[in-house]
């Protein structure tokens, strides 16, 4: 059974640009949008659309604390996260498919079919080189309309 949820989104990442090295300011998104969660076998699936975007992103969280994020839109990916490993993950820009390696340094997640905090801190490689550092929090909580009183 699907649960409506409200999602609160922020992202915060930094740019490798060696020009400007010492002047590291993040780029900050911060954003809530509604869409749903459920129990799967093995931890939670959170599903939620963009529609400036029209991107759906799926999050599957799992027992052995390993987290998926898939994005399906006009610009795909998939990333894989467990805490201080690294995995390879292909992101399709429409024109061809690029391979970025993905390295956890931080992952807590405390989410339930309640709600909670998902909390990722990782790096972006291309081709060996450093190309972001990001940090995602998701913060997930029950649509209003469901709550009684």
């Amino acid at each position: 059974m699907k649960i409506p949820i409200d999602i609160r989104v922020r992202v915060e990442r930094i740019s490798a640009d060696l020009s400007r090295r010492g002047e590291e300011r993040p780029e900050i998104e911060d954003f809530t949008v509604s869409g749903t969660m459920k129990k799967t076998k093995g931890g939670v699936r959170i599903e939620y659309t963009e529609d400036e975007h029209q991107t759906t992103t799926t999050i599957d969280t799992f027992e052995d604390e390993m987290v998926t994020i898939n994005r399906v839109g006009p610009i795909n990916s998939n990333m894989v996260f467990a805490d201080g490993r690294s995995y390879t993950c292909i992101y399709n820009t429409g024109f061809l498919p690029i391979q970025m390696r993905i390295r956890t340094k931080s992952l807590d997640n405390s989410l339930t079919i309640d709600g909670g905090k998902l909390d990722i801190a990782y790096t972006v490689e291309i081709v060996g080189n450093l190309a972001e550092r990001s940090h995602l929090t998701f913060s997930v909580s029950p649509d209003i309309s469901i709550i009684k009183s």
